[in-house]
């Protein structure tokens, strides 16, 4: 509830009157001073829950951003990317922080790595070879796909204790796949991705090595580009040739691949990008995917409850699609473990965690489905139990119970919509939207236009950064039928 029933009418007229609103700011980047861009990844980094208190030191060159400081753990290292390469202006990051060893010894560390490479279901059978010296994880091997060497590199870099990864995995490449396939493949991926809807890439294969080349709006795109085009049978894929370019946000391609959807296209994008999934792709042919109106129903029968979760994912990341009905079942194929060993097993992953290990989460299971019970300290943290758990060998459902303690910290309305302009220029800069704020109580109220259900989450997402509570998202979205939610807020 608002705390001051004496704001309803107020908050009422303001979103009639238009009083006290905030537009986003829609900036030339060649007006952005480099002090400008630093200043909104030192704000963004304070606001991350993991990083708050250990302010990275930030550096900017001819759009390059270096890194630096000391962070607890590998993953939030690679937080601090994430959100420096979202920056308007930023063209690339250079990350020199440092994770601060831990006490665990050398050996404890190797272990828990060679258990989650051999637990995790997205890693075939892993022929990987493990070395660590203080902290330091050296990985050789061989594996089927670009993919997995990616899987592998973040599961290692998720163990307590783990300071850095050297990935020096090789890729099989089996079975072969021919350069104009793949070519084919990988073009048709980049015009149906959500991500990559303003991007304007041209895409080469020589030998099952892919070069890409052209133009993307950020430096998180381009790593999302890269992604993408690690398909099943490409052994490598160069991104040197893509250019940062943030003028490419203008909803310019975007609005041409929209009014281009249909339901049939729609199914048979889902269909390519699971069989494309080098983690999905063996189960593509069990996932019925049924499409009307821009929903997507799954159904079928898969072995790992990971797979149904991706099948799920890959599909919503699909342009045109509106919803996901997810009803994948999962069956384990083998012996399928005791509830006990569920339960041994998800807790021995949430120990390995460096943001779970203090945490006391208490685990059930019951014919594999597992609840997780307890209290943690943030989204993030219960994100990352609910993640762990769904990827314990024989789950088939996760119910994550956890609650989250910490509190809404006091901040002012003024405050909030300064924080939240700034995260809307820098981080969700594209001159198609146009988002009006109200702040009342530290309530925020979102209106306005966006081009794609992904834009209006990310809004919703940059809203909570900014420290509002319970924000009432009235967006709409320009590309997708209304979502039927109310049109006018009504306090609580």
């Amino acid at each position: 509830m608002l705390r001051n029933p004496c704001l309803v009418l107020p908050v009422i007229l303001s979103l009639l009157l238009g009083s006290n609103r905030l537009i986003a700011e829609k900036t030339d980047t060649s007006s952005l001073q480099p002090n400008d861009i630093v200043t909104a990844i030192e704000a963004d980094l304070e606001d991350a829950e993991r990083l708050a208190g250990v302010s990275p030191k930030v550096e900017i060159h001819d759009g390059v951003v270096t890194l630096s400081g000391q962070v607890t753990s590998l993953q939030d290292k690679h937080l601090a990317s994430r959100i420096a390469k979202r920056t308007r202006g930023v063209e690339a990051v250079l990350n020199q922080i440092l994770v601060k060893t831990s006490e665990r010894s050398d050996d404890a560390i190797r272990e828990d790595v060679l258990k989650v490479l051999r637990v995790n279901d997205s890693i075939d059978k892993p022929q990987i070879v493990v070395d660590v010296s203080a902290g330091q994880v050296a990985m050789t091997g061989k594996v089927d796909s670009l993919t997995e060497k990616r899987i592998a590199e973040f599961v290692a870099s998720g163990v307590r204790g783990v300071t850095d990864v050297e990935n020096q995995l090789t890729v099989k490449l089996l079975p072969m796949r021919s350069d104009d396939e793949l070519r084919d493949e990988i073009n048709a991926l980049v015009v149906h991705s959500v991500y990559l809807d303003d991007a304007d890439v041209q895409v080469d294969v020589q030998n099952h090595v892919v070069k890409l080349a052209g133009r993307v709006s950020t430096a998180e795109m381009k790593d999302r580009l890269e992604v993408l085009a690690e398909v099943r049978g490409v052994k490598e894929v160069d991104v040197s040739e893509v250019a940062v370019d943030p003028s490419m946000a203008d909803g310019t391609r975007r609005k041409a691949r929209y009014a281009d959807v249909t339901d049939a296209k729609i199914s048979d994008a889902v269909e390519r990008v699971f069989h494309a999934d080098p983690v999905v792709f063996g189960h593509a042919d069990a996932i019925s995917a049924n499409v009307a109106d821009g929903v997507v129903s799954l159904s079928g029968t898969v072995t790992r409850l990971r797979i149904k979760d991706k099948a799920e994912r890959l599909a919503m990341d699909v342009i045109g699609v509106r919803r996901v009905a997810n009803e994948l079942k999962v069956e384990y194929s083998e012996q399928p473990p005791s509830d006990i060993e569920i339960v041994q097993e998800t807790q021995a992953a949430i120990r390995r965690s460096p943001y779970l290990d203090r945490r006391d989460v208490r685990v059930h299971s019951q014919r594999a489905h597992v609840s997780l019970y307890g209290v943690v300290e943030s989204e993030t943290e219960k994100q990352v139990a609910g993640w762990l758990a769904s990827g314990v060998t024989g789950v088939v459902h996760v119910n994550n119970s956890l609650a989250v303690e910490k509190k809404w910290e006091q901040k002012s309305d003024e405050k909030i919509r300064e924080d939240l302009n700034r995260k809307l220029k820098f981080a969700l800069f594209d001159t198609s939207n146009q988002i009006d704020v109200t702040v009342q109580d530290g309530v925020a109220i979102l209106q306005g236009e966006v081009d794609t259900w992904r834009q209006w989450q990310a809004v919703l997402d940059l809203t909570l950064e900014a420290g509002a509570k319970h924000p009432h998202n009235l967006i709409n979205v320009r590309y997708h039928p209304p979502h039927g939610a109310s049109k006018v807020y009504v306090p609580r």
